[in-house]
């Protein structure tokens, strides 16, 4: 146990030393805009949920815009004082490579006035490093959906455990039943031979009674 913890200590080390964030441009509401963009290894079904536990835990809750989730008067000291719209967006990084992602984040100050390197340097460098460490919560809520799917299967093994002793006891019964039966089965066909035997003989002393 010792050993698979600082294994994922170590991977989350790992994971967050080696995604470093940059600028891009993406197309929203036919206009293009400034974001921050990180390549994060894992699938952008991960990515999104972990956001948004994140997000929920914290008091927000997301809506779906034009392929972003969007999170409405975010207060974040990881990126300043204000409150913020962020726009996060996670797509497969390749059809062939369904494990590795990229997470686009906008932000906003409100009523659209999207935040860019030029106007806001400051929010837009701490964007980047927000998705730098992002990995962490990633790793953590991947960590819970694996720790979550193994204890299914633990539930379910030990369901079909206990449906199987209770098999087992049925036909345990079933067995007992079916040797009495067969014992029982047994006395009577001796009990039925015995009177046959004695059919016989009441016939063969009839039949010694005819006259010759």
């Amino acid at each position: 146990m010792k050993n698979f913890i600082l294994l994922v200590f170590s991977s989350v080390l790992y994971l967050t030393a080696s995604a470093q964030s940059e600028l891009t441009t993406v197309s929203y509401q036919k206009t293009d805009r400034q974001a921050v963009m990180n390549e994060i290894p894992f699938p952008e079904k991960t990515i999104m949920g972990a956001i948004d536990n994140k997000m929920e835990q914290m008091g927000y809750k997301g809506k779906s815009s034009k392929g972003f989730t969007v999170y409405k008067g975010v207060k974040m000291p990881d990126l300043g004082n204000g409150e913020y719209d962020l726009y996060f967006t996670a797509d497969r990084k390749s059809r062939r490579n369904k494990d590795n992602s990229t997470l686009t984040l906008m932000i906003s100050k409100g009523n659209d006035d999207f935040a860019t390197d030029k106007t806001d340097a400051g929010l837009m460098d701490n964007a980047k490093k927000y998705l730098n460490n992002i990995v962490e919560d990633i790793t953590a809520f991947d960590l819970e959906l694996q720790i979550n799917d193994q204890q299914d299967l633990l539930t379910k093994a030990d369901k079909k455990y206990n449906d199987l002793i209770d098999d087992g006891q049925s036909l345990e019964k079933k067995r007992k039943g079916i040797e009495k039966d067969i014992e029982d089965n047994k006395k009577d066909q001796e009990k039925q031979q015995a009177e046959i035997e004695k059919q016989k003989l009441i016939l063969e002393t009839l039949k010694t009674k005819r006259k010759q």
